[in-house]
């Protein structure tokens, strides 16, 4: 009568060390549930407080950008919008130092996209301007009138026409310089996305990263048509848009701007190209800018976050954040 007694203790005794280690697993993967979740709670906090202090930076060169519009209205690369910050501390980020490292673009010294096509119809000037951008910095001609299509698909009616019609002259212009690139006509609607950044760009079939990576340097997309400002572009851009311009003699004219003869207006810059034949009212380029890329990093030794923003400066309120774009 003893060992049926002794079998019941023991299946006891087993039944409840079975019950222990399901109580003890369940534990366990509740607490590493919980550690997950404690992990991604601090992880959101962390992003969070790293895209305020990044805010903040763009609140301080939304700032250098208005003081520096009150100083002069002319935009020069000696601003002092054109001073990096590398490396400052900003604070804690995570429990680590924080630094941020920042600069200011002037997408004026660029050629713009956005100016392909203008009331419903391309530019006729502005299309061989790209052409001819693209051609001396390296991207073939197939793949600059790949770029130029897809642009003008998407801005035929970026704006209202106006209620002048196009003369003779001009019309046939502008549809050769839609022929230039490709298309026979341009459509009344738009028929892609509109483009924000040249980096959406790299989404359309057939154009490659390389040659986005070869125009970065020279080309951006604003929301409007923009003039380049002589006091900022490179020689690569001005040798573009004023026909006749070699490069050569546009890094020339440029050594002097850049060791202090800034041009003081567009006539300024008309008469020292030396280039007679030129009209002034044909050279729309000027010395002053509206349009600014923020570009800020965000680092500690265990994580870097990144953020970019358009601002749009009138010179008479503080800039405006057009668009941002975070990342890590």
């Amino acid at each position: 009568m003893i060992r049926p007694a002794n079998a019941q203790s023991g299946m006891a005794v087993i039944a409840m060390l079975l019950l222990v280690a399901v109580i003890a697993l369940m534990a366990s993967a509740l607490l590493a549930r919980q550690t997950t979740v404690l992990y991604g709670v601090q992880n959101e906090h962390t992003r969070l407080q790293g895209q305020w202090l990044l805010r903040g930076e763009i609140s301080r060169s939304q700032v250098v950008l208005y003081d520096e519009a009150r100083r002069t209205p002319v935009t020069r690369l000696d601003g002092r919008w054109r001073q990096p910050r590398n490396g400052a501390i900003v604070g804690q980020l995570g429990g680590a130092t924080a630094r941020i490292f920042s600069e200011i673009d002037d997408e004026q010294a660029k050629f713009n996209l956005r100016n392909l096509v203008d009331n419903g119809e391309m530019d006729a000037r502005e299309t061989a301007a790209f052409l001819r951008l693209c051609a001396l910095v390296g991207v073939s001609r197939e793949q600059a009138s790949l770029i130029a299509r897809r642009v003008a698909t998407s801005l035929v009616d970026a704006e209202s026409p106006g209620n002048e019609q196009l003369n003779d002259q001009d019309a046939q212009a502008a549809q050769a310089a839609a022929e230039s690139i490709g298309l026979s006509h341009l459509s009344r609607r738009e028929l892609a996305p509109r483009l924000r950044d040249l980096s959406d760009l790299l989404a359309v079939p057939g154009i490659s990263a390389s040659s986005i990576t070869r125009l970065q340097p020279y080309v951006t997309m604003l929301p409007q048509r923009s003039w380049i400002n002589a006091n900022t572009a490179g020689p690569e851009v001005l040798a573009a848009w004023v026909p006749g311009l070699t490069l050569e003699r546009a890094k020339a004219l440029l050594v002097t701007r850049d060791n202090g003869q800034w041009f003081i207006n567009r006539g300024d810059f008309t008469r020292r190209l030396q280039m007679p034949e030129l009209d002034e009212i044909d050279i729309m380029i000027g010395i002053t800018s509206q349009w600014f890329r923020f570009n800020g990093a965000l680092r500690t030794p265990q994580r870097t976050l990144l953020i970019q923003a358009l601002l749009f400066d009138n010179k008479a309120n503080l800039p405006q954040v057009i668009w941002l774009r975070e990342g890590t």
